[in-house]
Order: C-alpha cells, then sequence, then structure tokens
C-alpha cells in the first residue's frame, strides 16, 4: 500500500484529504504543533511536528510515494512575517528537498489565486511555487490553485464560516466593503475530488511541472453572497455595505480556467445554495 504525506493534516483541508485518503493509503502527516490534533483525533494517523529535524526523521522511517501539501499560515491570527515565511516558504522547501533526496514520485502543492502581492501570504505561496517549477526536472509536481473553497468546520477566518456565525449570533450590524468583488466558492467536498483525481492519474501526468486551477467557473459578488447569507440563516443582523474601504490591492474579479481539469474527468457537483446550506447546518451542530 502507497504512503502519503500530507502536511498540515490537522487543518481543514488537510484533514479532510487524510479522512478520504486514509481509506486506501497508509498516511502520515505533519503539523506546527501536535498539542490538539483534534481534527483527525479518531484516524490514529502517525504526525511529525514541521521542523527540519522531525521531517528528516519522518522520512527515515516512511517510504513516502506522494506528498500533498497543505500547510499554511494566512496571517489572519496575527502571525508575523517571519512565521509565515517559515511556514510557507521555507518548511516546504525542506519537505520538497527531502523528496527528491528519498525519490518520492509525485509533489501536490496547494496554491492559491490570489495576486503574488496581495499580501505577504500570497507571496510566499508564489513562491514556492516558483521553487516547485525551478525543481521540476527532479521531481513531478502538481500545482492546484485553488479558489475560494469552504465547507461545515472550516476554520472561522474562513470568510464564508466567519459571516454564517456571525449572522447566527444575530449581530446588530455586520460592516462590510460595498460588496462588488466577484467571487468562486468552491465546495470543500469538490476540492477533495480535484485531489482524489490527480492521486488516481499520477502515471498519465507528463514528469514535470503541471498546473491546474481549480474552481467552479461561477462568480458571485460578496454583496450576493452575503444578502443570499442572511435569508438563508433567518438573520436579524443589518448587513452595512460601504461601512470599510477596499483593501489595497483587493482583488475585484476572481477568475480561474478550470478547462485542463474538466479535461481529466473532473466536475464540480456543488452548486452555491447547495454548499452554502450544507455550511449553515454543519455549524449549527
Amino acid at each position: 500500500m502507497k504512503t502519503i504525506l500530507i502536511t498540515g493534516i490537522n487543518g481543514f483541508l488537510g484533514s479532510n484529504l487524510a479522512k478520504r485518503f486514509s481509506k486506501k493509503f497508509n498516511v502520515v502527516g505533519t503539523e506546527f504543533s501536535l498539542e490538539n490534533l483534534f481534527r483527525i483525533k479518531d484516524l490514529n494517523i502517525p504526525t511529525y511536528l514541521s521542523n527540519q529535524e522531525n521531517i528528516k526523521k519522518l522520512f527515515e522511517q516512511n517510504k513516502v510515494d506522494i506528498i500533498i501539501h497543505t500547510a499554511t499560515f494566512y496571517g489572519r491570527n496575527n502571525e508575523d512575517i517571519s512565521q509565515i515565511i517559515e511556514t510557507n516558504l521555507m518548511t516546504p522547501l525542506n519537505v520538497l528537498d527531502m523528496a527528491i533526496k528519498y525519490n518520492v514520485g509525485l509533489f501536490i502543492n496547494t496554491d492559491t489565486a490570489l495576486d503574488r502581492y496581495t499580501n505577504a501570504y500570497a507571496l510566499t505561496k508564489k513562491q514556492f511555487k516558483d521553487w516547485l517549477l525551478l525543481k521540476c526536472d527532479q521531481i513531478k509536481s502538481v500545482n492546484l490553485q485553488l479558489e475560494h473553497f469552504y465547507g461545515p468546520g472550516a476554520s472561522n477566518t474562513n470568510l464564508i464560516n466567519t459571516m454564517i456565525e456571525r449572522l447566527q449570533k444575530n449581530e446588530i450590524s455586520i460592516d462590510l466593503t460595498l460588496g462588488e468583488q466577484k467571487r468562486d466558492f468552491v465546495f470543500y467536498e469538490d476540492i477533495l475530488d480535484a485531489y482524489e483525481l490527480i492521486v488516481n492519474l499520477n502515471h498519465k501526468l507528463p514528469n514535470k511541472f503541471n498546473h491546474f486551477e481549480v474552481g467552479s467557473g461561477d462568480l458571485i459578488s460578496i454583496k450576493e453572497l452575503m444578502t443570499k447569507l442572511k435569508r438563508m440563516t433567518n438573520s436579524s443582523s443589518t448587513l452595512n455595505f460601504g461601512a470599510i474601504s477596499y483593501r489595497e490591492n483587493e482583488l475585484m474579479k476572481s477568475v480561474s480556467d478550470n478547462t485542463p481539469l474538466l479535461k481529466l474527468g473532473w466536475i464540480p457537483k456543488t452548486k452555491i445554495d447547495e454548499g452554502l446550506l450544507k455550511t449553515i447546518i454543519g455549524k449549527r451542530r
């Protein structure tokens, strides 16, 4: 049985990938801290600290066939720039070097659709993608550029999950931008399907760098999304559009080309209303 290493295995995405792949593969993981692995506590997955010493030990103790890199700091919890650089660039570079040394067959990277100069998070993610391109003659890699994903159990730093919680609390007023930004929101189960498809089709992919954009293809404005969420949660909150200015380098329209992934057989199955309802119900549990 092949072994998959998932970095950031206790995160929302990493833990759901672990649940899916542990049915067919040996799964090991890495995490920034091992103190509270609440999302994978029932999976009995060997998990290593993500520092250099323990990553070296991981590769010495396991024959890793595939790596799925999901670990990241978004900078939403007051992490300083050095922490973001360490987690989003230096640590995955260490994993990449070990993967090349130990002849790992496939490295799947989780990338962002944000422009590289949006913030420190986006810049470090794009810098690591650049390193994957540089090393593509030494290891097969797939870069999955994800649009905004969501679902029940996601962190409260996730826009949709945060706003559902605030609306369910019936906050008197929720300050927002004008809400003209258009986003492509993808339900997490469709994201998992994309990763699984890549793993299953690994043998058919070129032995170099492969890039796929993962989006539903449907855009919705933040204003329409928030209005929809307010109605679906039956909230009494007032949505105060225009109270907050757009951030510098605000992405006003997030557009992805999912055609190459669709040609491989991926299908985004969950429409926005269905996904939002599942997320709202999940938040109530």
